[in-house]
């Protein structure tokens, strides 16, 4: 770093005035809440605080009337963080904040293996007077979208800018809303889903809802559109957990649509960049102003596409509305109506090999029964089975649950 008050930066002269010593580092995170704890420790570490003087330490007690320099130079440039022309979709951008509408593919900050093509990168060349960051040439991430998750986005452009919005996450001042295209049709219209979130148990590269060792996490659903076998889902979240929205569709047996992580390889009703799932909505303080600010971010016309089939299905019958029993549901009553009077098909049934829908499915052609695992998933909603694990298992005794 450079010396105490030399070259450019920013000098700065308080004078304590309270009756009582108190810390000094206590005292100058306090006058300077732009600035995190272990930010001013670092300047303290570095020698660039003074006492009358003196340079001081974490822990020397200020007394009234005491002289505090404090010097804080300005940021360092990143050498593994390269300037980027990306383009970026802008909705709002001053000197203290960018708002953006991320397109899909596109990763937010560098990680091991992936340094380079991100939005940090594009951000760079963006902003070539960006003020930087914890005493860093970057911006500051706010929060974050998953790499084929879309919409808006906030970016911090100065220390005290992302402070305040993460502040603002965090007591949910700022307020975030999604929409998602899902598999299936939830039960109800709207509901809450309450579950911790942590690494998956077996699979590290993902996450799950857990029992022991997650963190708590909460989303709030509300059913915008039916769409024959898929529905459209507006989401609010409480929490900002890695992946999840994600996660709690896939433990709601609902995964997302093109969602390669959480939901079994399907056929699509056309090719998505990734999980369909757009942040369509966010709202925030200014962090200097005050100012309410609303964004919402147009989706993106892969979303528009996906949409734009499934109702157009629905329109021309594509899709089987509901009615006299299909084919398939016939054949599912009449297996079902061979296994109640079968005990030894129930015995078969009720192994653990058969609680999965493939194996059950299998069983039942064995049987002379024409009947797919699809089939039995999707009956009524899904109130026979349930999904675990990236797959769906039949409940104990599933043919009792047939009216």
């Amino acid at each position: 770093m450079t010396a105490f008050g030399e070259g450019e930066g920013e000098l700065l002269t308080l004078h304590y005035p309270k009756p009582l010593p108190m810390r000094l580092d206590r005292w100058l995170v306090a006058q300077r809440p732009e600035q995190s704890r272990a930010r001013i420790q670092k300047f303290i570490d570095a020698g660039y605080v003074r006492v009358n003087g003196v340079m001081g330490r974490a822990k020397t007690p200020l007394r009234p009337g005491d002289e505090v320099q404090l010097w804080m130079p300005p940021p360092e440039p990143l050498p593994y963080l390269l300037a980027e022309d990306i383009p970026l979709d802008v909705l709002f951008e001053d000197r203290h904040l960018i708002v953006l509408n991320k397109p899909a593919g596109l990763t937010v900050h560098p990680a091991p293996g992936n340094k380079d093509g991100t939005l940090v990168n594009a951000l760079l060349h963006h902003c070539p007077d960006l003020p930087g960051i914890g005493g860093e040439m970057r911006p500051g991430i706010v929060h974050r979208l998953d790499k084929d998750t879309t919409g808006c986005i906030v970016v911090a452009k100065s220390q005290e800018a992302l402070v305040k919005l993460q502040v603002q996450i965090q007591k949910r001042i700022a307020s975030r809303q999604y929409l998602a295209v899902i598999h299936g049709v939830p039960k109800a219209d709207e509901g809450t889903v309450i579950g911790a979130i942590g690494r998956h148990p077996i699979d590290r590269k993902k996450y799950a809802v857990v029992s022991e060792g997650g963190r708590h996490a909460c989303t709030h659903w509300k059913l915008v559109e039916r769409l024959g076998d898929y529905s459209l889902l507006r989401f609010k979240l409480d929490t900002g957990r890695t992946h999840q929205i994600r996660v709690h569709c896939a433990h709601l047996g609902h995964p997302i649509v093109g969602d390669v992580t959480y939901s079994r390889c399907r056929k699509l009703p056309l090719e998505l960049p990734g999980q369909a799932l757009h942040a369509v909505h966010l709202g925030l303080d200014h962090p200097i102003s005050g100012e309410r600010l609303v964004f919402e971010a147009p989706l993106p016309e892969t979303f528009e596409r996906l949409l734009a089939v499934l109702r157009r299905r629905l329109q021309t019958g594509a899709v089987t509305s509901p009615g006299p029993l299909a084919m398939a549901e016939q054949n599912l009553h009449a297996f079902i109506a061979a296994v109640r009077k079968d005990p030894a098909l129930q015995e078969q049934l009720s192994t653990t090999a058969a609680a999965d829908a493939d194996e059950v499915a299998a069983i039942a052609r064995a049987s002379g029964f024409a009947l797919g695992p699809k089939d039995l998933v999707n009956h009524a909603d899904g109130a026979l089975v349930e999904y675990q694990d990236e797959d769906y298992f039949m409940k104990p005794r599933w043919w009792e649950l047939v009216g």
